[in-house]
């Protein structure tokens, strides 16, 4: 199995949702700067652009021309950021689980870099796949889940690993519905990991957090669809 992580609520869990909110309030602080106006008014912007365009970025690319490093380097400035706790707990999870590991993220790898350190849980990663990798057209778009595939099929032979000939070996872990279902389209193994009670039928599986993997025993060698027990 080949096991793609998100990292944004995800890799941490909603009890550290400090951590996305002082990134969320950068990104804002870089749309006041960009459109002008209050702060309110640019969160509000940033909110519009996000369910518009799929990110923040994407629409600040489409309607300002931003230069998506220049976007980064502000909202990555680390001394106004929180990042998540480390978690032996999360380490030990993780290098439970049999196959590679990656994340798969919506942002530029040095913000999910640095916390996997806080975490202490990045020697359990083998690579990140960013939006920057990603020609900045992140998911949910289709083109997406397409460069995550052949960036895989390049990586996995140079670790000795083959591609799977069967999507659903291609466990994907997201906190938002949207980014999972062109996954699932896909044929990919889809795990929701968001505390809420609300699922749609085409998720695979659904836990409140991600220490809940352990609860699912997924850590063995056969298809997860064979062990991991459904949502519900």
């Amino acid at each position: 199995m080949v096991w793609l992580f998100d990292y944004d609520l995800t890799l941490y869990g909603t009890e550290e949702r400090c951590v996305i909110n002082s990134l969320d309030h950068r990104i804002s602080l870089f749309v006041q700067k960009t459109v002008g106006g209050d702060f309110e008014s640019a969160h509000k912007i940033r909110t519009d652009y996000l369910e518009r365009f799929g990110t923040t970025l994407a629409g600040l690319m489409a309607m300002h021309g931003t230069d998506p490093d220049d976007f980064f380097d502000f909202i990555h400035e680390p001394e106004y950021l929180i990042f998540p706790k480390k978690s032996p707990e999360k380490l030990a999870l993780l290098q439970s689980l049999k196959g590679p590991h990656f994340v798969f993220t919506n942002g530029r790898h040095d913000w999910s870099d640095a916390g996997m350190a806080h975490m202490g849980i990045d020697s359990a990663i083998d690579g990140v796949f960013d939006l920057k990798q990603l020609g900045w057209v992140g998911k949910p778009h289709e083109s997406a889940y397409e460069k995550m595939e052949a960036w895989l099929a390049e990586k996995l032979p140079a670790m000795g690993l083959s591609m799977p000939k069967d999507p659903r070996e291609i466990v994907l872990l997201e906190d938002s519905l949207r980014n999972l279902e062109p996954a699932h389209r896909r044929g990919w193994t889809t795990i929701f990991v968001n505390p809420t009670s609300d699922t749609p039928d085409w998720v695979d599986y659904h836990i409140p957090h991600l220490l809940n993997l352990r609860d699912l025993q997924i850590a063995g060698i056969c298809h997860p669809k064979a062990c991991v027990k459904p949502k519900g």
